[in-house]
């Protein structure tokens, strides 16, 4: 019983994540399409010239501390919120984020370059959201169960950080060693891989 009620929560978790990233993408295309008819659609599109500009960037080592010090942080900032109440707001802010660029970029090359468009953006994003992807649908999980079991425990404004908080989260060590570890690994595909396929893209592109 409690193994499926596990597997209820997951389905329903990842509905309303699908939903919302759905409802993120509509979004980018909606911003992008008012942002055509204000400003003229040859500003609307991403420019050639900063596609190349991307694509011949060079990847070092330092970029890739500094991506994995960018998704440390998020990971931290975001189980700090999933101790308060903006656990839920901020895991919708995220997912919704997360679409609205997505769409925002689609609606962008594809009108412009045709299938080659989302070549381009499938050739830099998907080697690193083999990674991140499972990283997110975990912390989601954690966060999303530590709301639902929250709700039994008596809430004390005083003590955001309280044990009985953290332990909901069911951080353990070799939890956290995981996801430091994700987080090195995502990075490198990132920096490295993703770069090298945007390159190899931009070169079939232009």
């Amino acid at each position: 019983m409690a193994k499926r009620g596990i597997q209820l929560k997951e389905k329903e978790l990842a509905t309303y994540v699908a939903v919302l990233f759905l409802f993120g993408m509509f979004l980018g295309f909606l911003c992008l399409k008012l942002a055509a008819a204000v400003a003229g659609d040859e500003k609307s599109w991403v420019d050639e010239t900063y596609i190349k500009q991307i694509a011949l960037a060079t990847p070092s080592f330092d970029l890739y501390l500094y991506t994995v010090w960018e998704k440390l942080k998020h990971l931290f900032l975001y189980f700090l919120f999933a101790l308060t109440w903006l656990n839920l707001p901020y895991t919708a802010f995220l997912v919704l984020r997360q679409g609205f660029l997505l769409g925002y970029l689609l609606t962008s090359v594809l009108p412009h370059y045709n299938i080659k468009g989302a070549w381009l953006v499938f050739s830099y994003y998907f080697p690193q959201a083999l990674v991140a992807v499972p990283i997110w649908s975990f912390c989601f999980f954690l966060a999303w169960h530590a709301w639902r079991e929250r709700n039994t425990l008596e809430y004390d404004a005083d003590n955001i950080l309280g044990l009985h908080k953290l332990k909901l989260l069911h951080l353990s060590g070799k939890r956290v060693v995981a996801l430091m570890a994700a987080c090195f690994a995502e990075s490198a595909l990132e920096v490295w891989i993703g770069t090298w396929f945007l390159q190899k893209a931009a070169g079939v592109l232009f």
